[in-house]
């Protein structure tokens, strides 16, 4: 159309109009021609502003079409409100075109280079042009766009225009950057055994899916609202945050933490919940922290940070979520997998020492008996005692045993009555090795009781107590009401074991007339004891 105008100006000059018509002329006794013409011009230029008209409101509607019109001898670059605001050019400044620098000049660092070189060549030999590449808006969020356009060269081969349209592409491109960071994700904690290396290779990925400048995985004590970072991933020149932080020090999002909110502080400067100047000395303007619960409590989560404000989708939030359950994961298969070779050495361990246990008790208790029957009853009922002790360190904690429990199982096969036993004792926890002399020491003290002491009657009760002083553990074993004692002429392996007591501790026995009194003292330490 533009062509035809320019024709038909020419030929008004020609017949003796003149200057060239920018609008429509009124001709009272023009020749027939030149009416004609003047109708035409107008007309063409009429279907030009109509057609200009619908390009631009179609580009409007479509809110991702963009064009451009690149006039290359003259360089000056056309293009719809859509390209300019994409290309993050000032719309004001290109009303009449601008230096195609102006736009040139804001694509990706990393791409320019190749698209310059792509559009050389368009020049020199014509053609079609169709990429995908990378915009940078000042100050913004970097876009991608699909070009396709088409180079017109003169009849002399110059390069005469560079024309076409440009798609907004920027969320195709980021799902399928998020397909395959996940795919990657996948493919890298498959074949990772260590816990640093799970969670740098998570950061690594989310931080390229999401162009983040820090992006890493954080381990959560939510009583003491810290976080210690371990290490993750971070653009060149950012600074490395592995170590322990405070919540508190950087604001009051823990408590949205605490909720299994996800927290997203779009803008530390303009967030309440942020401390801006603590955030902004690390280099966080913007940050998406994620928690990870377990149980309903909150124990790890994953973040990204940015240096400025970067807008944030739902689906992006969706990814790292995918990333911090896959990355939980893995961790936890890790620390399974750690805790079943630990698991198996203890169970190794402790089969050893039961074993020879029960087969210095076998020795013993055949070495000591009158009969047979006498020494079958006895190591079965030894057996069993031992089998409680077991019994409450499966129930409990791997590593330790509750003293009470240990006292009231060992005890329980003699409690033929609920008067029976008095316990009484602080809460404390010993060793498992401890837990399995103590039930056995106690099960004879109690055996003893049966046969001659305060259990031996309808009437007879035992009192055990122990205390702590924080360094020394002391039990004592108390008999009431039993018949008259009187000190054991020889000592079986029943009394032998009472007098070896706890971890080489002491052990004080006194067969007072009204009932067996046997104190044990052992130092804490010795037992493994904890609160």
């Amino acid at each position: 159309m533009e062509a035809e105008n320019v024709r038909l100006r020419a030929a008004l000059h020609t017949v003796g109009h003149g200057e060239p018509v920018q609008g429509p002329v009124v001709l009272d006794a023009e020749p027939r021609v030149e009416r004609a013409l003047t109708a035409a011009l107008w007309e063409s230029q009429a279907a030009l502003a109509r057609s200009e008209e619908r390009l631009s409101l179609a580009s409007a509607a479509s809110g991702f079409l963009a064009w451009w019109d690149w006039d290359i001898p003259g360089d000056r670059f056309y293009a719809s409100d859509t390209f300019t605001r994409l290309a993050g050019v000032d719309l004001a400044a290109t009303t009449d075109g601008a230096p195609s620098a102006t736009y040139l000049d804001n694509i990706h660092p990393e791409d320019r280079g190749w698209v310059q070189a792509r559009i050389a060549q368009g020049m020199a030999d014509g053609g079609e042009f169709a990429e995908d590449y990378r915009l940078c808006p000042p100050g913004e969020a970097v876009r991608w766009v699909h070009a396709r356009g088409r180079f017109t060269l003169d009849k002399d081969g110059r390069p005469e225009r560079f024309s076409g349209v440009a798609l907004d592409i920027t969320e195709r491109k980021a799902t399928d950057l998020r397909k395959d960071a996940l795919i990657a994700l996948g493919d890298a904690l498959r074949d990772i055994d260590d816990i640093e290396a799970i969670a740098r290779s998570a950061a690594h990925i989310m931080a390229g899916a999401l162009g983040a400048v820090r992006a890493g995985y954080g381990t959560v004590d939510p009583l003491r609202e810290t976080v210690r970072m371990l290490p993750g991933w971070h653009a060149p020149g950012a600074m490395d945050l592995v170590g322990l932080y405070a919540f508190r020090d950087f604001g009051s999002f823990i408590d949205d933490l605490k909720r299994g909110e996800v927290v997203i502080i779009a803008d530390c400067l303009t967030d309440d919940r942020a401390l801006a100047g603590a955030l902004l000395k690390l280099g966080i303007r913007m940050l998406v922290n994620v928690p990870i619960l377990v149980r309903g409590r909150l124990t790890a989560l994953v973040y990204v940070h940015y240096e400025r404000p970067h807008p944030i989708s739902d689906k992006e939030i969706l990814f790292m979520r995918t990333v911090a359950d896959r990355t939980q994961a893995a961790l936890a298969r890790v620390q399974a997998e750690d805790e079943r070779r630990v698991l198996n050495s203890e169970l190794s361990h402790r089969l050893k020492n039961t074993l020879t246990l029960v087969q210095s008790m076998a020795s013993q208790t055949m070495r000591n008996a009158p009969d047979l029957d006498s020494a079958r009853d006895a190591l079965s009922l030894r057996l069993i005692a031992l089998g409680k002790a077991h019994d409450i360190l499966l129930a409990g904690r791997r590593d330790a045993a509750d003293l009470a429990e240990v006292v009231r199982g060992s005890l329980g096969l003699h409690a033929d009555g609920p008067e029976r036993f008095r316990l009484e004792g602080p809460s404390l926890h010993i060793g498992p090795g401890a837990a399995l002399s103590l039930a056995l020491l106690l099960h004879e003290l109690a055996t003893n009781a049966v046969k001659y002491g305060a259990l031996s009657n309808e009437q007879g009760r035992v009192d055990v107590e122990w205390t702590d002083d924080g360094t020394f553990l002391r039990l004592s074993w108390r008999e009431i009401g039993g018949p008259v004692v009187k000190v054991p002429t020889r000592k079986g392996f029943g009394t032998r074991l009472i007098e070896r007591g706890l971890a080489g501790g002491e052990v004080r026995t006194d067969f007072n007339e009204s009932g067996l009194c046997c104190v044990l003292t052992t130092a804490l330490s010795e037992i493994g004891a904890t609160v």
